[in-house]
């Protein structure tokens, strides 16, 4: 089928005289996880990972993806004709290094400019054009006149956010966002990440897209209104007395109204979360644009009151609801029953379903034994039974009680060797170095990726995946606008870190054919101490509650600070779990 595919789009290669053609991930809101109707590369390619260029010529294809996907992608693309170019491998090319020195010289590379940001899309003129190329955009996606089947957008009404969970009205939002483009020298702006639309009007849809309570639209912001243009226009009007003077317009209105509004405004656009068609339609109209960052980025980040609260009550439940079937699981396995990586996924959905406020998983549920706990973003959950001496890593999360979770627990069925043991508690020790670790206001995540690092490098090994990411309140479970990562995997990881962030600390070690560990914990990062020199220093405050796994934990291997962290976070269990479980369960907590 993927073939045919292919052959599809290669004759509108051909038709527009193009050689090759880029598909990237993401979609015309620069979205890691786009809605099923704009899956445009998983369905031409059949990887299915949430991160991959495609670039399709008339005689071969590649995928471009990094080390979270090697294995993965290698199994999905198996007999489709499409080559892997696994990114940050010695000899492996990116996207980029593809287009500019891979023997695409003369190239007629096309691409649709309404899904790329305009950063991006500069760096793929300069590649194209190191490459003797073209790079031409398109009026119209290719892969939507071939893709005959696509799925159609929702309609359902948005839901307005409980006052109590935001900590700002949306008037109160509006009028600082207008402040802030007055500061910028700005007129205006356009709105086109999706998570920052739901947060900006405190709205969110239960199935515009899977795992994240978001919806698709855009927004205009002047000083004289604001206008949302979303499928089904005001139909989609929630109840809310927030949104009095917030204009709902038809979707596809959008592009005539952007014309038009915009023509001899000074129009804030963020390179990195503005994509090229709105620049491109922006310059037409006659718009003096000015580059800057989205001030709703930062500010989204950086958690009220509110919604700190709201990711503290939403992690406490959901710690609770994992800690349960883990277990349950101890049980069922020491009783002989035979589980699998479906039959556990099923018993820890059903309880995060139980809980309290629940809307819905963060993200598909990763539940990997054995050699599938190497892929670190194993998705397909089968009848793989846990089997002794092998290894299970459980990641999973949810989007419940005004709040987003994200946790990460491996365990070894049975009783653990001393590599898995040792290679565990290296783990841990990368986890502790992070998490422990007090840092002054302004510090990029990047530099406390290399801290985090430190005790697998002192043994020559790594993880090829970042470090930490930002998480929303009640929003996308991957959030911006910084990371902890190394820049070369995620340049934002130069952005400084603040009070009230939050974020993940998820390092591991992955090994094909032996397995895989990881250990993520959600933080909150909360001011420590102001020094002498008025220096603000920052430090990371759990926000995820799992008891580790202490048959893994080779305890002559920690230093006598880390053994130290450990006991404060298993004290900070016991205190925060007792809020959420049973008397008989506290004792079985404090038993451990």
């Amino acid at each position: 089928m993927n073939a045919d595919r292919l052959t599809a789009l290669r004759a509108q290669l051909r038709a527009e005289g193009l050689t090759h053609y880029l598909v990237p991930s993401s979609d015309e809101h620069l979205s890691e996880y786009p809605p099923p109707w704009r899956l445009r590369r998983p369905w031409l390619s059949g990887f299915t990972g949430s991160a991959g260029d495609l670039v399709v010529g008339l005689d071969e294809a590649w995928l471009f993806a990094d080390g979270r996907y090697h294995v993965q992608a290698a199994q999905e693309l198996s007999g489709t004709g499409i080559s892997l170019s696994r990114v940050g491998s010695p000899g492996q090319l990116s996207t980029l290094e593809y287009l500019r020195t891979s023997g695409v010289s003369g190239a007629a590379v096309g691409f649709d400019p309404w899904v790329v940001s305009i950063g991006f899309a500069e760096a793929l003129e300069e590649a194209v054009a190191a490459g003797q190329g073209e790079l031409r955009p398109q009026a119209e996606d290719l892969v939507d006149r071939v893709w005959k089947d696509r799925p159609a957008p929702t309609k359902t009404r948005l839901v307005a956010v409980d006052p109590s969970w935001t900590g700002r009205t949306v008037k109160e939002k509006i009028a600082a966002v207008r402040s802030d483009l007055a500061a910028a020298g700005a007129e205006a702006m356009v709105v086109v990440k999706l998570d920052q639309l739901a947060w900006l009007l405190n709205c969110r849809s239960r199935d515009d897209v899977p795992f994240n309570p978001i919806f698709e639209g855009y927004a205009w912001i002047d000083s004289n209104e604001v206008r949302v243009f979303v499928h089904g226009g005001d139909e989609r009007r929630p109840d809310s007395a927030e949104l009095e003077g917030v204009v709902f317009a038809p979707y596809d209105s959008f592009r005539e109204f952007l014309a038009q509004a915009s023509a001899q405004r000074r129009v804030l656009v963020d390179p990195e979360g503005v994509t090229r068609g709105v620049e491109q339609l922006l310059v037409a109209s006659g718009a003096r644009l000015r580059a800057g960052a989205s001030p709703l980025e930062a500010t989204k980040a950086r958690k009220t009151a509110a919604e700190q609260e709201g990711m503290r009550r939403a992690n406490r439940r959901a710690s609770a609801a994992k800690t349960r079937a883990l277990w349950w699981l101890r049980d069922e396995l020491a009783s002989g029953a035979t589980i699998t990586e479906r039959s556990f996924l099923e018993h820890l959905e059903a309880r995060y379903a139980a809980m309290e406020s629940y809307w819905g998983l963060s993200f598909r549920t990763i539940s990997a034994a054995g050699d599938h706990s190497a892929l670190p973003h194993y998705g397909n959950a089968d009848e793989t039974p846990l089997r002794s001496g092998e290894f299970f890593l459980i990641d999973s999360g949810t989007q419940n009680g005004g709040g987003t979770t994200d946790d990460t627990r491996t365990l070894v069925v049975g009783t653990p060797d001393a590599e898995q043991k040792r290679l565990y508690t290296l783990v841990l020790k990368c986890h502790i170095a992070c998490a422990a670790q007090l840092f002054p206001a302004g510090t990029p995540g990047a530099s406390l990726d290399a801290v985090t690092r430190t005790p697998l490098w002192r043994v020559g090994l790594d993880y090829d995946h970042g470090t930490g990411h930002g998480v929303g309140s009640f929003l996308n479970v991957h959030e911006g606008p910084f990371a902890i990562s190394d820049l070369r995997r995620k340049p934002f990881a130069a952005t400084p870190l603040a009070a009230g962030m939050v974020t993940s600390i998820e390092p591991g070690y992955y090994r094909e054919g032996w397995g895989g560990i990881r250990i993520e914990n959600l933080y909150l990062i909360v001011e420590d101490h102001v020094d002498e020199a008025q220096r603000q220093w920052l430090r990371f405050d759990p926000l995820t509650f799992i008891p580790l796994e202490d048959d893994l934990i080779d305890e002559a291997l920690l230093e006598s600070s880390e053994r130290e962290w450990l006991e404060t976070y298993r004290s900070r269990i016991r205190q925060e779990l007792a809020q959420e479980l049973e008397p008989g369960e506290v004792t079985r907590l404090e038993a451990r």
